[in-house]
């Protein structure tokens, strides 16, 4: 894609003067035909009656857009990544841009046996991640566009961290035969950094919505970006060095503790998915102790008054 420039110097910066636009690096002068065809090859509606020259961007964005979203429809996760890399250059704050022209690469990236690469990759995911509550607009009349945005974001990285990806094994042999190891690990301590990215990104946007039932989704988002985490510290296999698995598990029994509070119809998951936390469990053999001596008194009773 052609940039504005001077035919002489190649600088973008023409100024109107006296009917005529005049490069203010070189000095070259320009009739108002003469600077349209300098702009001929932007991709959008030229406006030459001012002092400046502006470009009008708007139905290059869209059309940038709607092909992006057909490319991640289909899984072309390259021309996904080219076409919101070209939305966000022009739009530098679109939340949607940022997310996905990352998520595109991250998505090649699977398929990488190189683990080096892969990291680099889904860590320029993590920084996108980051920054999309810096450029998240908190005024009412964008929260449903936004709500709508922010789940499908989620949705799609949750898919993502569920996905399958190129692993390098290793056969190692001992005093007791052989065995065979990976190097999953590797890519699992990537996947649950963007978890722990999207959940900081997601408790800061919370804070700048005053109302606070319009933030349950957002909650729910954090409970299951926590849930995610907890499922990765449960694998023997994955040897995570953040919390315990005990820990994450009270991070989303609290989630839960809010989200009963701005949603009386709010069911927590089943508890074969979330066991219970250790006070619970205590106090349920306190209480199952406590009914059975009770039994086991109104039997002594029953017998002594027979």
């Amino acid at each position: 894609m052609k940039q504005i420039v001077c035919e002489v110097c190649g600088s973008n910066d023409l100024v109107k003067e006296d009917g005529c636009f005049i490069c203010q690096y070189c000095g070259a002068k320009y009739s108002p035909e003469e600077a349209k065809r300098l702009i001929v090859e932007v991709n959008g509606k030229v406006d030459v009656s001012g002092s400046k020259v502006t470009v009008d961007n708007t139905s290059f964005v869209e059309r940038s857009l709607e092909n992006a979203r057909r490319a991640k429809a289909k899984e072309d996760w390259e021309e996904c990544e080219k076409y919101y890399n070209m939305v966000e250059q022009y739009e530098p704050t679109n939340i949607e841009a940022i997310f996905y022209s990352s998520y595109g690469k991250a998505r090649m990236a699977l398929v990488d046996s190189d683990r080096f690469k892969r990291e680099q990759k889904i860590k320029v995911l993590k920084n996108s991640i980051s920054v999309i509550d810096d450029n998240y607009d908190s005024s009412p009349k964008k929260y449903e566009e936004n709500k709508a945005l922010i789940q499908r974001i989620n949705s799609d990285l949750l898919a993502f961290l569920n996905s399958s990806f190129v692993m390098n094994t290793t056969t190692e042999y001992g005093k007791n035969g052989s065995y065979t190891t990976n190097d999953s690990e590797y890519t699992y301590d990537m996947f649950v950094e963007l978890s722990l990215g999207m959940i900081e990104s997601i408790e800061h946007i919370i804070h700048t919505i005053p109302d606070k039932y319009k933030t349950t989704y957002l909650w729910k988002i954090i409970r299951q970006q926590y849930a995610y985490i907890y499922s990765v510290c449960r694998k023997t296999s994955y040897r995570h060095n953040y919390k315990n698995k005990r820990q994450w598990l009270d991070s989303i029994n609290r989630v839960d503790e809010k989200l009963k509070q701005l949603d009386p119809n709010y069911l927590e998951a089943d508890l074969e998915e979330l066991p219970r936390t250790t006070n619970e469990v205590n106090a349920i053999i306190a209480a199952a102790i406590v009914i059975i001596m009770i039994i086991i008194l109104v039997i002594y009773y029953i017998s002594q008054s027979m």
